[in-house]
């Protein structure tokens, strides 16, 4: 992408950089279809706003934009390698800022995965639409900001600021299209783990293996601390974004869940070689393989929700940095003494240890609203599985917890 008049500001509080810089619509339009290709599109990025005000609005635009109108900045996130980013800052300490040249290559070298459009998904809409009316508009000025990170919480923290008090986007649409480079992360991180894409309609079928819509919904979790994400209402959508944005504010959340997704997926990896081979008239239980466990996305969003409350603290404490670090260090220690002990246990006696007898039959409780019962409840199993210090002689502790 050509850009001219850049200007760079150094964010200090997140240590990431927001440079500004001017090209036009064609050269933008090219570049930001060239990151979407293998999403589905722009526009399955987030559908048009459809009241008849925004209809309106959007018509408005439209024909502004064709008369040369000059559009607020879009704001594009930049996920940088270390290597990168430090050149970058060593660039512009010496001249206090970047050269046209400089940012334009430095654009175009970061991977499709690591580029997101942030702020400016209507606005973009209305181009194109534009571009299909009158194609002579190709040549109009449109200016971009674009945040450079080497650390994708960043990212998040900023998209979050950015939407806070407007009406169009829910936290859940505005993470889709940060879960590239989220899946990019987990993917490096944690190669065992298999993430299918958000619109991949494919099916768990062996542990390790999450859907991508799962991962956003178990993040939302983490950083809210809550097991019940009710983004369809605006309130606890509002409540939602506070505590992320004051989570992110204080630590990386991203290095936090990336740990503890590592803990689910290893735990899912042991218990996924556990078979039960009892035999079991009528109606098999919901709960019979190990690898049964984390297929249930309630278990899941519970075993988040018991680790991010006691490494973060419940939603509106305020707990030390350096107390989060050592409790993460603490469970993670502990942890790994409890992969050691299934390891260490005789296979036929595996199935005693899960107690999933116990656990079908507490799970297998009527209840107008099951999914909220088992989140809670798993939420509450986990979270004395941690009080314990992962030290038990079994699971049925755990199940026995609510």
């Amino acid at each position: 992408m050509n850009l001219t008049n850049i200007s760079v500001i150094k964010d200090n509080r997140s240590e990431c950089y927001s440079i500004m810089g001017v090209t036009n619509i064609e050269e933008y339009i090219n570049y930001v279809k060239s990151v979407y290709e293998n999403r589905g599109g722009i526009s399955g990025q987030r559908d048009a706003l459809k009241s008849s005000s925004a209809i309106k609005i959007r018509k408005r635009l439209i024909k502004d934009i064709g008369r040369g109108t000059v559009l607020p900045p879009i704001v594009i996130g930049l996920l940088l390698p270390n290597e990168a980013f430090d050149k970058m800052s060593e660039v512009v300490e010496i001249g206090n800022t970047l050269s046209a040249e400089f940012v334009s290559s430095l654009v175009d070298s970061v991977s499709v995965e690591n580029i997101s459009l942030i702020d400016g998904m209507q606005r973009t809409t209305a181009i194109i639409e534009s571009l299909t009316v009158d194609d002579s508009i190709a040549e109009n000025k449109i200016r971009i900001e674009f945040w450079a990170v080497r650390n994708i919480n960043n990212l998040i923290y900023r998209m979050l600021i950015l939407n806070t008090g407007q009406v169009p986007w829910n936290v859940r649409r505005q993470l889709e299209v940060l879960f590239s480079p989220i899946k990019e992360t987990i993917r490096t991180r944690i190669p065992s783990a298999t993430i299918y894409s958000i619109d991949d309609e494919r099916r768990r079928s062996a542990s390790s293996q999450f859907q991508g819509n799962d991962i956003i919904e178990m993040f939302l979790a983490f950083g809210s601390r809550k097991e019940k994400i009710e983004l369809k209402e605006r309130i606890a959508e509002e409540f939602t974004r506070l505590d992320f944005i004051e989570t992110s504010d204080k630590n990386n959340l991203m290095d936090y869940f990336i740990r503890c997704f590592d803990m689910l997926n290893n735990l899912d990896a042991e218990l996924g070689k556990i078979k039960d081979e009892s035999e079991y008239g009528g109606k098999k239980p919901k709960f019979f393989n190990g690898y049964d466990l984390f297929s249930s996305q309630p278990a899941r969003i519970g075993f988040m929700v018991a680790l991010a409350t006691k490494i973060l603290g419940r939603p509106g404490t305020d707990k030390d940095a350096n107390l989060q670090d050592a409790s993460l260090v603490k469970i993670e220690s502990n942890f790994k003494a409890l992969i050691g002990k299934i390891n260490s246990i005789e296979e036929k006696e595996l199935p005693e240890f899960l107690s999933f007898n116990v656990l079908n039959e507490i799970i297998d409780k009527p209840s107008s609203k099951v999914g909220d019962f088992e989140r809670t409840f798993f939420k509450e199993a986990f979270t004395a599985l941690i009080e314990q210090d992962f030290q038990i002689d079994n699971f049925e502790s755990c199940w026995r917890a609510y």
